[in-house]
């Protein structure tokens, strides 16, 4: 059995059928629950139960077939599909021959944000839920963590923050958190005192050119603080936070701050 080291936070049903032996004959799993909720925790969490390695594989059809092929008899690894609903249908119909007859000594698990994820997986799989996460679960984790609280106010009160234990593990073991909440409270008050030249240039002087990880929390946080904090116009500053979100996903940026900056050109004029 796994060291009892990962702590499971609001999961303790799911945990509780870890632990009691509910998964010992499961090859395939599927773990289903919104984004930033723990399932990539959850499935390490299972790995380490089972003494097992994790292994986080790409959705491309290639990958799969080749695990068939290249998995040894009781390799004892624990391999990791992230987000499989948005996979193609080739990488679907791929898992499923799997599914059906999963390489000896191996565990698959499948995570996804999909409550209508493909049937035909679904019946072949042991499924689990994410539960959802209290106000006290929350709290319990913070205090694990022993998370700053003027940062934890700022961030619930200034900005709207969604708060699950992967989003505060993430912005505990991000150092630079007080600079992206100061960046995002005066891009905030950029947007409600009326957005121009000037505005943009001084807060595209405060950005990072080359950490996407810092970008990816910024917009996040930025986009709650909108939905928030700017009463008006706010669909015109709403989209253009979404299509860099969506550009981050699908191509390679080189250059952060040339990408906010046309962010923010796009929402110039918009202002009450």
């Amino acid at each position: 059995m796994g060291d009892g080291k990962m702590y499971l936070v609001g999961q303790e049903k799911n945990k509780e059928l870890i632990d009691n032996g509910k998964l010992d004959n499961s090859s395939f799993i599927i773990i289903k629950g919104p984004t930033n909720y723990g399932k990539t925790y959850l499935t390490k969490y299972i790995a380490n139960h089972y003494d097992m390695e994790y292994v986080l594989l790409d959705n491309k059809v290639d990958t799969i077939r080749q695990l068939v092929e290249s998995s040894n008899k009781d390799n004892n690894c624990l391999y990791h599909f992230k987000d499989f609903d948005k996979s193609s249908a080739a990488a679907k119909a791929a898992l499923l021959k799997i599914a059906e007859e999963t390489p000896k000594g191996v565990k698959i698990v499948v995570t996804t944000s999909a409550y209508n994820f493909l049937g035909t997986l679904v019946s072949r799989a042991y499924n689990m839920n994410i539960s959802a996460y209290t106000s006290e679960n929350i709290e319990e984790y913070i205090n694990i963590l022993n998370f700053d609280k003027e940062l934890l106010n700022r961030l619930k009160m200034s900005l709207n923050a969604m708060l699950t234990p992967t989003i505060l593990k993430r912005y505990k073991e991000k150092e630079d958190l007080e600079e992206i909440i100061n960046l995002v409270e005066d891009t905030i008050n950029m947007l409600i005192n009326g957005i121009n030249l000037e505005s943009i240039d001084k807060i595209c002087k405060e950005f990072w050119k080359d950490d996407r990880d810092k970008v990816e929390i910024y917009l996040n946080l930025l986009k709650n603080a909108v939905l928030t904090r700017v009463s008006n116009s706010v669909i015109y500053f709403i989209v253009p936070i979404e299509k860099v979100e969506y550009t981050l996903n699908k191509v390679a940026i080189t250059n952060y701050k040339q990408l906010l900056h046309n962010m923010f050109m796009e929402m110039v004029g918009w202002n009450h």
